[in-house]
């Protein structure tokens, strides 16, 4: 969990500093140009692999990891019979 904050704000950085730029048209904008269109490719792929399906893959393995344990455990209590209680 410490990671991802620390990942986090490093990743995102480009994003939280403000930057302008003058287009070749003259126009201005709010945030500079990109190099070429394969970086801004680049970062983009980067961006959603990152922020979505990394954690998606780290959601799927803990959670079928639990389900593996308690299907385990349920199992066994079926095969030997055996069934206990928490009293509170």
């Amino acid at each position: 969990m410490a990671v991802t904050w620390i990942i986090g704000p490093a990743y995102n950085m480009a994003y939280m500093t403000p930057s302008a730029a003058v287009l070749p048209s003259g126009h201005c904008t709010v945030y500079s140009e990109w190099p070429d269109t394969v970086t801004q490719s680049a970062v983009g792929v980067l961006t959603i692999v990152v922020q979505f399906v990394l954690p998606l893959i780290i959601l799927v393995y803990g959670y079928a990891r639990m389900a593996a344990v308690l299907h385990r455990r349920i199992i066994s209590i079926r095969s030997t019979g055996q069934c206990t209680y928490i009293k509170s």
